[in-house]
Order: structure tokens, then C-alpha cells, then sequence
């Protein structure tokens, strides 16, 4: 059943730098435990609006809301509680071991008392609850600059998931990934999903995750929100052609139905 207040509503979001409109009067609501894939070319304002999401840029017009509360009513310890972020990739010299690294994600809920690391047992527990998840518990005490793409990738959803926030935003978070290391990030998201419930919104140029694991898919093109639909009946041949003006065929997955990009 669904909540009668969303996880994320957006109403008439417009954003802007330097006289160049990013955004131009966005809509939408995400309800709690939906997957949401947000495509559309570079420079669509897919990043410009995930930043606005986590209250990170103060938009020109318009609001968002989490569970209800105006963003710019809530203190960063209060947006953290609520959401987690996992960037396009993790900064391979960030000088800390993959578990303080993780930990570093629990101050939301915890004093620091001075410290960068919050070690309040609970905390030390769920992250390595999320580390075994996470497939990286044998590289606790590794440094993260020690680890592959892959590697990071993961100790960043670990951090973002031992945040214990119900909404996940993640930019990216497969991209100048191997197959392998693309597949293991997509199964570990798709078991978050299923298992705690969390609203998962993914910034993706990858066409077909997006229209084999998300439950609605929203195309961005030069600031405005062009579609919002099931995968189903955004991936055409068409819509494809209107959000990246090029060519793309689309054809049933042999198996599963799902349309299938072609470039």
C-alpha cells in the first residue's frame, strides 16, 4: 500500500545560474519503496536536480519536500537522516580505511564528540552488517585508495546504506564499470530494494537497467522534465529520438518481455 504522504514531491522546481535556466518548472512525486531511473543527455540537469533533492543548491521557484517537510526547513543532519548519496565515483586518495570511511556516514544519528568517526557500537555493527552485504567485508581495514572502481563503488553504498536513511540517490553509480563489477552493483541494489523497502532514485545512461529493474523512468532534456513513465511505455524508438536526438532501436527481451535498446 502506498503512503498518502510521498517520499519526494517536487512541485514548479526551477533552478539557475549565471542567467541560464537548469531546471524549468519541475513535477513529480516518488512514493516510499518506488525505483526511479532518471536518462536524458549530458547536460539534461539530472545532476543539477539530484543536488536540489539533497537541498545541496536553493532552487530560484518552487519546492521540494521530503516525507511532507520543505527541504529548506530541514537542518543537514535532518536531510541525512532522510536521504543517502552515492556520487559517480568515490575520491580514489580519501586517506581513511573502507570501515572508518563507512562509519563516517553514521554522524546523522550519533554525536562526533570531537571526532570524524562516530564509534557508538550500534553504528559499528550496521556497518559491518552492510559491509557483508555489500560483498567488501574482507576489505575493512584496507584503505580506500588501495581499491579498484568497483571496490569504492561499493564501500560508497555501504556508507550511504549504514546511513539508514529510507531514500537512496545515487549519480551514476555503474558508470566506468566493468560487466561484472556493473552486474554485482545492480544485484546489490535490486536486494536493498526488495529486502528493506528503500525509495531508489538512480541517474543512468545505461537504457537498459533502467528499463529492466525501475518502476517509472523520468527523461530529462535541457532542464525539463519530459516524460514520466513506466519503463514500458517510455522506451520507444520514438521517445529515445526526442530525449537524445538520435537513432535507437527497441526490441522485446527474448526472456522477460522488457524492451531492449539497440544503439
Amino acid at each position: 500500500m502506498k503512503s498518502a504522504t510521498p517520499a519526494i514531491r517536487v512541485s514548479a522546481l526551477s533552478f539557475s545560474v549565471g542567467g541560464q535556466k537548469l531546471l524549468d518548472d519541475i513535477h513529480f512525486q516518488i512514493d516510499l519503496g518506488e525505483r526511479i531511473a532518471i536518462i536524458g543527455a549530458n547536460g539534461a540537469g539530472k545532476t543539477t536536480l539530484l543536488r536540489c533533492l539533497l537541498g545541496l543548491l536553493k532552487p530560484d521557484s518552487g519546492e521540494v519536500s521530503i516525507h511532507g517537510d520543505n527541504i529548506i526547513h530541514l537542518t543537514r543532519s535532518q536531510i541525512a537522516r532522510n536521504i543517502s548519496y552515492v556520487p559517480q565515483m568515490l575520491n580514489a586518495e580519501i586517506p581513511f580505511t573502507v570501515q572508518d570511511f563507512i562509519l563516517m556516514s553514521r554522524y546523522a544519528h550519533t554525536s562526533l564528540n570531537g571526532s570524524l568517526i562516530p564509534k557508538d557500537k550500534e553504528g559499528i555493527d550496521i556497518a559491518q552488517a552492510m559491509m557483508k552485504q555489500a560483498g567488501i567485508e574482507h576489505l575493512a581495514q584496507r584503505n580506500l585508495s588501495t581499491l579498484s572502481g568497483g571496490e569504492r563503488q561499493k564501500a560508497s553504498i555501504a556508507a550511504a546504506l549504514t546511513q539508514q536513511s529510507p531514500i537512496l540517490l545515487l549519480d551514476e553509480p555503474a558508470a566506468h564499470l566493468d560487466p561484472k563489477q556493473h552486474d554485482s552493483i545492480r544485484h546489490l541494489l535490486d536486494q536493498v530494494s526488495q529486502s528493506e523497502n528503500r525509495t531508489i532514485i538512480t541517474v543512468t545512461h545505461d537504457l537498459n537497467w533502467a528499463a529492466a529493474d525501475f518502476d517509472r523512468i523520468l527523461s530529462m532534456k535541457k532542464g525539463h522534465l519530459i516524460h514520466d513513465s513506466k519503463p514500458t511505455e517510455l522506451i520507444t524508438s520514438e521517445n529515445l529520438a526526442e530525449i537524445f536526438d538520435a537513432h535507437w532501436e527497441v526490441h522485446p527481451h527474448p526472456q522477460t518481455g522488457n524492451p531492449m535498446v539497440i544503439r
